[in-house]
């Protein structure tokens, strides 16, 4: 078997993906057509993290207030 050539396209509006998928399967010699998305961006590829372990994460990180009565808290927010 003959060494497979790849090419590669970078989309940044996925609307458009359909119609080149499309026409890129019809050329004379193509055998595969494959969607991947960008591996280079760690945020998509991260895991979405639940709401109690985004506060877990937030109390790690100093992102937390304190208070020393509930009034006080009820006069911070303006209620």
């Amino acid at each position: 078997m003959p060494d497979m050539t790849q090419l590669v396209i970078t989309l940044k509006d996925q609307s458009y993906l359909p119609n080149i998928r499309r026409i890129v399967k019809s050329l004379v010699g193509v055998e595969k057509v494959t969607t991947t998305k960008n591996a280079n961006n760690k945020a998509a590829n991260r895991r979405r993290l639940s709401r109690y372990e985004q506060s877990l994460l937030d109390a790690k990180e100093g992102r937390v207030n304190s208070y020393e009565s509930s009034d006080e808290f009820f006069k911070k927010m303006g209620i």
